[in-house]
């Protein structure tokens, strides 16, 4: 016992580690995945709130004055003018560098007029820009864009956005860039993280909560399963005692019945020796109709039932199909059977009406249901007749009144199937039928 109760606990234990690892598994990807998109999307906000500032710039930009230095490259004055006016917007916006763009017939993009960070060295016209071609070929085709984070050939890292730029005709002069360094969009990112920190811990208490509740669920399985196997032990246990005692009692009887038929032969009636053993024959072909069913849980049990009625004196019949009843648990049946089965002899022992001392045993399939009923003479005022299926009520004697749940137990047994039960009390004859 405290072998198996140690093993219990290590199988609790493993299945509380396992389900940790997987649910912190699952926590951490759920984490994870939450953060990738909450940074993902303050990364898009933040792009999309510098399109919009571009797109200011653009409409501030004095597009004559940049056409004519495109047409004059050399002329560094206006060249100054055109990066002095990007330059105070960089200055404003804290951005990392503010330029225009020009593209020709490939995919690269360079740079027109650029306003840097300090300490930078001057872009002149014509350098090629390290926007990933995905985004020059939005712009060229008349989009706003907006990149992942770039490495720039100073090793600093940034998110680049910009908007086409055209003249006052609708000519396609390039593009306006933005670029936002990237710890500018890591502190974006951590307010907006911190900002979302209630659902972070929403979802992590709410993962703990379900982790708790698979745990107490496994638990609660295990203690009806404990349970529902104590049950079907102590059932099958109790029918397996009977079956004993009625093979001791048969055993007796069959001791008795050799000494009659050796008592016979000596005294050489062997007339009357043959008629008892022909008595002898119908007795065992009632107990072989038994046999004829198909569910073996139900053949032994009919059979230790017919064994203990034979030992009180008491008739039983059995009128059953070629069926397997595999639809009901033959734990199940065996309830539904036992215990009515037992109250049917019980109340026979206290019967003396005038009804054959017989029980009348039936189970059979009707279209897709099953019958199942049990008949039996018993006396029953309409007191015990309204109380019949009531807790603790039982056809047995006040002797064994506390025995008396045997009813409920069926009752609940057919309430699981979802089934019908009739009980009817006619000419000193209770009918109990179940069906299925």
């Amino acid at each position: 016992m405290q072998l198996r109760k140690m093993y219990t606990d290590k199988r609790v234990l493993l299945f509380v580690i396992v389900t940790s690892i997987v649910f912190g598994a699952l926590i951490g990807a759920k984490l994870f995945l939450s953060y990738y998109a909450t940074d993902k999307s303050a990364q898009v906000a933040l792009a999309r709130q510098y399109i919009g500032i571009a797109e200011d710039i653009v409409k501030g930009l004095d597009k004559r004055e940049y056409q004519k230095f495109l047409d004059t490259p050399q002329d560094e004055a206006r060249r100054q003018n055109i990066k002095l006016f990007l330059e105070q917007y960089r200055l404003r916006i804290n951005a990392h560098y503010v330029y225009t763009l020009l593209f020709d017939d490939t995919d690269i993009s360079r740079v027109g007029v650029s306003a840097n960070p300090p300490g930078y060295e001057d872009v002149w016209i014509g350098a090629i820009c390290t926007l990933p071609s995905a985004q020059v070929r939005q712009a060229k085709s008349g989009h706003s864009y907006y990149s992942d984070i770039i490495q720039g050939e100073y090793g600093d890292y940034y998110l680049s956005v910009g908007v086409p730029l055209y003249d006052k005709t609708g000519r396609m002069l390039g593009a306006l860039g933005i670029d936002i360094e990237a710890k500018d969009l890591a502190n974006v990112s951590h307010q907006v993280v911190r900002g979302n920190s209630f659902i972070f811990f929403i979802d992590i208490i709410f993962a703990l909560a379900l982790l708790a509740a698979v745990f107490f669920l496994y638990k609660w399985y295990r203690v009806r399963l404990s349970r529902s196997l104590q049950e079907a032990e102590n059932l099958y246990t109790s029918e397996l005692g009977k079956v004993v005692d009625t093979i001791k009692s048969g055993r007796h009887d069959l001791m008795n019945h050799l000494q009659v038929i050796s008592g016979l032969m000596q005294i050489k009636m062997y007339d009357k020796a043959w008629d008892y053993l022909k008595q002898l024959s119908v007795d065992v072909k009632v107990m072989d109709w038994t046999l004829r069913i198909k569910n073996p849980i139900l053949m032994v049990l009919f059979q230790s039932k017919w064994e203990l009625a034979q030992t009180r004196n008491i008739q039983m019949d059995f009128d059953t199909d070629q069926e397997d009843y595999r639809r009901v648990e033959s734990m199940d049946l065996v309830k539904i059977y036992a215990n009515l089965l037992d109250n049917a002899i019980e109340a026979l022992d206290g019967y003396d009406g005038d009804q054959p001392r017989c029980i009348r045993v039936t189970c059979k399939t009707m279209g897709e249901k099953y019958i199942f009923a049990v008949e039996n003479p018993a006396l029953l005022t309409a007191k015990e007749q309204k109380a019949f299926f009531q807790h603790g009520y039982s056809t047995k004697d006040q002797a064994h009144a506390a025995r008396g749940n045997g009813l409920m137990i069926v009752k609940k047994t057919v309430t699981k199937y979802k089934g019908a039960l009739l009980f009817k009390y006619e000419d000193e004859k209770v009918l109990i039928q179940i069906t299925i």
